[in-house]
């Protein structure tokens, strides 16, 4: 890319043209110096990447998220949002007949007879345009206005492209000396220099004359000619008088905005303060809550250690006293048998003179084991265990008490988010 025009040096030497020739050479040298010192500090400026986020949304619709262009031209509405052409007239076909316009940024109606009736936001045009310009530069499309050769700068004075050479032509130009020439990458790197150039714009009926006055009756601005003219018996003003006017209204303005901007502020802090309290207030009782179900949890695993081991005793208690029966009928058992073998034994070995001698013995002592224990034989059940009345009742009650209780320690909590809420109120 060529080297961007020093145009302090140009001007310099401009004004020197008639002066002391020594003089001139020095300061031609002088110049060229310092020029080349801030051309190779310029270096890494001018290959920086330019497509900032910024300059992509300056130069982008909010509506359709289309560049601004010659076809979508930015428009300022009422709410002093920019739109373009074509997004406000597809607005104004779904309007059914009213001209209403929505801001896509703010959702403010704005009402015109049709989209040629706002403002242009110049400056973003202007911007646009140089983007556009700067990609036909990358891309070899983009010619010099004097030539067929690359255009790379802009004069943002009479908005033509030129190549190096006729822009070190139209800097030198007499006509054209004060005109401010940059490149295309270090406009779009510092935008702000659109704003600085001092755009002198003739009138449109007497075009030799340039726009010195500002008619306030007809709102719009006009020249001496026009002024002395058909604007005879409107109110009007110089422009700079004008505009010193307007802007001390506007400093006036400054004080209630920024109290406005101050207690926005203000309100914003609080409720983000207020946003932490409530994460705060979150996490505290999650973690309150967590060691609610623990302790629910412990207790409830204490009761079923308790009751367990209740449990365990009564199985104990119920297998000694079936062990005790058990015994008992074993030894039955035994005295049965050994009597049924003592009577084999006398019928088989005893005379018959013993066995009837005996017989009254013998038949009372099996009658005898016939019938003991009967009785108590038939009573012996296993008594099943049975869990406290009301158990589960009980169970509920506790962990409901437990709850409220740890509900009962919210309200400092509660009185801390009143005091914020207070406090955005205030």
């Amino acid at each position: 890319m060529a080297d961007v025009l020093d145009f302090e040096q140009g001007f310099q030497t401009l004004s020197l043209q008639n002066s002391d020739p020594k003089a001139e050479k020095k300061l031609r040298k002088k110049s060229r110096h310092h020029a080349s010192k801030r051309r190779s500090r310029k270096i890494d400026y001018l290959d920086t990447e330019i497509a900032t986020d910024k300059l992509i949304e300056d130069i982008t619709c909010k509506g359709c998220r289309k560049k601004y262009s010659s076809g979508r031209v930015p428009k300022i509405l009422h709410c002093l949002h920019t739109l373009c052409t074509e997004c406000i007239n597809v607005s104004f076909l779904f309007s059914e007949g009213k001209n209403k316009t929505k801001c896509a940024t703010c959702g403010v109606l704005s009402a015109c007879q049709n989209a040629e009736s706002f403002r242009t936001q110049s400056y973003i045009q202007i911007l646009a345009d140089i983007a556009a310009c700067y990609e036909g530069q990358v891309n070899g499309t983009l010619l010099c206005i004097g030539c067929k050769s690359v255009a790379g700068l802009r004069c943002l004075t009479c908005n033509e492209n030129y190549c190096q050479e006729h822009t070190d032509f139209h800097v030198r130009s007499r006509a054209t000396s004060h005109h401010k020439v940059l490149a295309f990458k270090q406009i779009l790197n510092a935008p702000l220099l659109i704003s600085t150039i001092k755009r002198e714009e003739t009138c449109p009926t007497h075009t030799s004359k340039l726009m010195e006055f500002f008619c306030f009756t007809c709102r719009l601005p006009i020249c001496t000619a026009c002024a002395l003219g058909q604007h005879k018996d409107c109110i009007y003003e110089e422009l700079g008088m004008a505009i010193t006017a307007l802007k001390q209204k506007f400093d006036n303005l400054k004080p209630a905005f920024n109290k406005k901007q101050y207690n926005l502020k203000n309100s914003c802090s609080s409720l983000e303060a207020s946003q932490k309290n409530v994460e705060g207030e979150f996490e505290h009782s999650k973690a309150g809550l967590g060691d609610t179900i623990d302790k629910i949890m412990r207790t409830l695993r204490q009761k079923e250690a308790s009751m367990n081991h209740n449990i365990e005793d009564h199985r104990k208690e119920g297998q000694g006293e079936l062990r005790v029966h058990q015994s008992l009928l074993e030894e039955r058992i035994s005295n049965i048998e050994s009597g049924m073998e003592f009577v084999d034994t006398v019928f088989e070995f005893w005379s018959p003179l013993e066995v009837l001698s005996m017989e009254n013995d013998i038949l009372e002592r099996l009658t005898e084991l016939a019938g003991e224990g009967e009785a108590q034989s038939e009573e012996v059940k296993p008594k099943p265990f049975e869990l406290p009345p009301d158990t589960e009742g009980n169970v509920v009650e506790a962990i409901g008490g437990m709850f409220n209780a740890a509900v009962a320690k919210e309200p400092q909590v509660a009185e801390e988010g009143e005091s914020v809420e207070e406090t955005k109120t205030d």
